[in-house]
């Protein structure tokens, strides 16, 4: 039974949060737990094959500051050395009576397990044997499934060097919106992989969690410096208990700085005659007049590190800038000009390591970024063209990322760390500085234009703090890991309106007002907190992962008020504390199969639950505070298209300047899915890895707002003729006597369900002159939508929202192909490259039913979906991208222009598009960005 949420009775207080948190940070600094990053491992035995025990193994490498960690092997020959930064490293196998054995050369990237295995013969000390091969390409005792972008591939293959751009590279992730050149990195657009969910996007610095607590709890709040990053990790599969959630990982390494000093400075830029024109007549013919397009882009990144004491203090910094300013597709201001989306981003990054001791290493980062948006469209009202001067300019006050993390090898067999992680977010969606002080919004509902000023001006706050604590203990054929997570954090945003008042016209004639009761807005807050255990267990050749996740998310609504408006007095709203407070667990298990024992060959797989990763916006609706209007006709009695007090209607108005307050169901379940994973991986020769896997993922305890005011059977069948099919097709009319009644509840519908099922074929190779790596993903996201776009909506109380819903669900794609290259050419010249083709994302198919269809409709109009999600896709996306660089040296400095050609077949596939039946159906409003010329360069040293 839905219960509405008032005040606290029965909720939890802030100090029963705040015990919460302090629980698990407690817990964090003293329970056994570890988030490591890379490790070598393997088994030393002599000549006969008897396993050695105390055998005394070193990792060096330049990558560490302390510059080697050592271990012994146990009992079993076996060691494991953990929390690795990523780099080259030689290991190194001593033990009094044999031979000393030295493997140099190895390449350990994030988040991979070497196995390094040794023989050693009899012999002095003295008597070194030093063996130079090729690093292991199969990690056969991790069950994840990874991808890693190293500072060599990230500066070789062209993207728009981000985070988001990057993964569009990965075999199986999708997005709505592929990148061009960078042109589209000024938004972070959301990445799905195997039929993952729209929120399981998870970022990480270094280990730590970055991440936006508000909106839909997916983003990061936060534009990421390329050049602070040694590598990017993309874990996709069978993650281990300290993940959060199930989909696309992403972890960015940071530099740690070095003992020799390095820096670089990379640009390149382009600008709207360096494109070709992709509209054709196909698309005219479809009502599409401009494409979206680039007007200019640039990016301009700097680094430099180095010692500020060698082997005990290192530092790095960066500072970036860049900027992609595009004409908006089909999107017009007033005067017949195409639109532009203008923006740029700044960028500070400063970062220190620190050997305090032996056994004790600090590192800290801060990590400054402004952004500005000249003509952002507003957050509360959509027009298809837009005044510039009735768009928002975006200013960025606060934003930054802070980060302390410790670690420390406290022995042989326990290594712990702790890090915290703090993010403020401040920003104003600002009214344009040449809009006249007095100026008031009006929207014309038949012309579908906002002039004037923007409707509403935003100014957003937030603030995100993590701890999180862990520790390793190495023993035996165990390598068991515990730890915490603590997530804490709000979200704010305050609505301001040009004189409380949004003007409406039809075709110019005055019509309406909305009368708002701003001063208004909305502030949440959230606690999650987590312990896991995560077991890596060697059996001979099989290791088994198993690991459980225990995880508590509490959400409220802290005391607020909101001043007096035109139309509203002073308002004071009491906490509503414990709103949502979801206590989940999650087993998760993996094995890894060392087919032949040699490192070269895994049978892998994995059975996982994850829970969906979910924001405190869920709760938003049920604040008092939250912005609300009165609709009330306006008639223009001295035509000045003002509207004066004396000519509004207030005794005809309709609507409430009190939020009609939705409910969220006290049984609410968190969603969660189940993940099934089997993967064959198999090293041929000394520089290629194929492999071949299955994905299956299935949702449950999906969620959406229903009227519970009105239950389906207050709805009646009628029979209709499909406008597609010209079959017959039943829709619902609703009861009159129901006319009115609204009781929205967020709750669980048991009968939601997704499912994915795919293979995926992947292919890395190594070789002297080349690089290629990419797969091939076929595989099909099918189910229920439990997300509705405009102009659908999700009360599935109502009958008509079940027609046709079930079909293509999230980026469904069923072939993908990604991949890239490089390869060495003479006289120094490198070509590289990359290719993203895919089958076009679904589309649906609304049909609004109005009184003239259904005589008596009690909705008015009814948007039915006629044909399932996915019977219509847009086009097939092929993207192929090609760079040419040269690379001149000088001394210890290397020169290296390029030349990059993006989208080569100069692809223009639909990406957007209207799905309403109607005279404007299909037509585009986002095309894929024209053929592109960037140029630029590296300077190194």
């Amino acid at each position: 039974m839905a219960r509405k949420y008032t005040g606290s009775p029965g909720g939890e207080t802030m100090r029963q949060h705040v015990r919460s948190a302090l629980f698990a940070v407690i817990f964090a600094a003293f329970a056994p737990s570890a988030f490591a990053q890379s490790a070598i491992a393997g088994l030393v035995r002599d000549a006969s094959g008897a396993v050695l025990p105390g055998v005394t193994v070193e990792a060096s490498s330049s990558a560490l500051i302390e510059g080697a960690r050592t271990t012994v092997t146990d009992a079993t020959g076996q060691y494991s050395i953990v929390d690795l930064r990523p780099g080259t490293y030689a290991v190194t196998f001593t033990l009094t009576g044999f031979r000393t054995v030295k493997r140099e050369g190895i390449v350990l990237p994030t988040s991979f397990t070497a196995t390094i295995n040794a023989d050693l013969a009899v012999g002095t000390l003295e008597e070194a044997i030093t063996v130079t091969g090729a690093s292991p390409l199969v990690d056969v005792q991790r069950s994840v499934s990874q991808s890693v972008m190293t500072r060599e591939t990230l500066d070789t293959i062209p993207t728009g060097k981000d985070p988001f751009a990057v993964g569009q590279l990965i075999a199986g992730v999708t997005t709505t919106t592929p990148d061009v050149g960078g042109t589209q990195i000024m938004q972070q657009p959301t990445l799905q992989v195997h039929g993952s969910s729209n929120n399981d996007n998870v970022f990480m610095v270094d280990g730590v969690q970055i991440q936006h607590m508000g909106f839909g709890g997916n983003q990061t709040g936060f534009y990421f410096n390329d050049g602070l990053m040694e590598e990017i990790g993309y874990q996709t599969s069978s993650l281990p208990a300290e993940a959060p959630v199930g989909g696309v990982q992403i972890n960015m390494i940071p530099h740690d700085g070095g003992n020799t000093f390095h820096g670089s400075l990379f640009a390149t830029g382009a600008n709207d005659g360096m494109q070709a024109n992709n509209l054709d007549d196909d698309l005219i013919a479809l009502g599409f007049r401009a494409q979206n397009r680039v007007q200019s882009v640039y990016d301009v990144n700097a680094t430099l590190g180095g010692p500020i004491r060698r082997d005990r203090l290192w530092f790095f910094g960066t500072f970036r800038r860049w900027s992609a300013n595009n004409f908006l597709g089909n999107t017009f201001t007033s005067t017949g000009d195409q639109a532009v989306d203008d923006q740029h981003i700044s960028d500070a990054t400063g970062r220190v390591t620190w050997q305090a001791s032996k056994r004790n290493k600090v590192s800290a980062h801060y990590d400054r970024s402004i952004k500005w948006r000249g003509h952002r469209p507003n957050n509360w009202l959509s027009a298809s063209i837009n005044d510039p001067i009735s768009d928002v300019v975006q200013t960025t006050q606060l934003n930054y990322i802070g980060e302390v993390k410790w670690s420390s090898p406290i022995n042989n067999r326990v290594f712990a760390d702790a890090a915290l992680f703090s993010l403020p977010i401040n920003y104003t969606l600002g009214f344009e500085p040449d809009a006249t002080p007095n100026a008031i919004a009006t929207f014309d509902q038949i012309r579908s234009t906002i002039g004037g000023v923007s409707p509403r001006m935003d100014t957003n706050s937030a603030r995100m703090n993590t701890w999180a604590g862990s520790a390793s203990f190495l023993t035996g054929a165990h390598s068991v890991k515990a730890g915490a997570q603590v997530r804490t954090g709000w979200s704010q945003e305050l609505f301001t309106i040009r004189g409380d008042i949004l003007q409406i016209t039809s075709n110019g004639v005055p019509n309406s007002v909305r009368l708002v009761n701003t001063p208004s807005g909305h502030k949440e807050t959230g606690v999650n907190a987590a312990v896991y255990m995560q077991d890596s267990w060697r059996l001979n050749r099989v290791t088994i992962n198993p690991g459980v996740r225990y995880e508590r998310f509490v959400m409220s609504i802290p005391a607020q008020s909101a001043p007096a408006g035109t139309w509203i007095g002073p308002r004071d709203f009491a906490a509503q504390d414990g709103i949502v407070n979801w206590n989940t667990v999650s087993p998760r298990v993996g094995a890894s199969w060392d087919v032949r024992g040699d490192g070269r060959t895994a049978v892998k797989g994995g059975v996982s639950r994850y829970d969906r990763l979910e924001g405190i916006t869920i709760i938003q609706p049920l604040n008092q505070r939250n912005i609300s209007f009165q609709l009330c006709p306006w008639s223009d009695a001295n035509n000045d298209l003002t509207a004066q007090l004396s000519e509004i209607a207030r005794d005809r108005c309709s609507g409430s300047l009190q939020p009609t307050l939705g409910n969220v169901d006290p049984n609410l379940k968190r969603p969660h899915q189940w993940e099934y994973t089997v993967m064959v991986q198999r090293q041929i020769g000394a520089n290629t890895a194929v492999s071949v896997g299955y994905y299956g993922r299935r949702f449950g305890d999906l969620y959406t707002t229903v009227n519970a005011a009105v239950p389906s059977s207050a709805y009646s069948p009628v029979t209709i003729t499909n406008p597609l099919t010209n079959q017959p097709l039943t829709v619902y009319n609703q009861d009159p006597a129901t006319r009115g009644l609204v009781r929205n509840v967020v709750a669980t519908v048991p009968n939601l369900e997704q499912h994915y099922n795919g293979v995926e074929f992947q292919m890395n190779t190594r070789m002297r002159q080349a690089t290629v790596f990419g797969g091939l993903t076929i595989g099909s996201d099918y189910g229920d939508q439990d997300t509705f776009p405009a102009p659908l909506t999700g009360d599935l109380n109502n009958p008509n929202v079940s027609i046709n819903n079930r079909g293509a669900v999230g980026f469904d794609s069923t072939y993908q192909v990604r991949g890239g290259f490089s390869y060495r050419l003479p006289a120094n010249v490198q070509l590289s490259g990359s290719i993203r083709e895919a089958t076009g994302l679904p589309q649906s198919r609304v049909y609004p039913v109005t009184t003239s269809i259904v005589q008596g409709l009690t909705q008015v109009t009814q948007n039915i979906q006629v044909a399932p999600r996915g019977d219509f896709r847009y086009p097939w996306v092929n993207l192929v991208d090609l760079r040419l660089a040269w690379s001149v040296r000088s001394g210890s400095t290397r020169f290296e222009p390029t030349v990059d050609l993006f989208n080569v077949f100069d692809n223009s596939a639909v990406t957007s598009a209207v799905t309403t039946i109607g005279s404007s159906l299909g037509r585009p409003s986002a095309i894929v960005m024209g053929r592109l010329v960037r140029v630029g360069g590296r300077i190194t040293f």
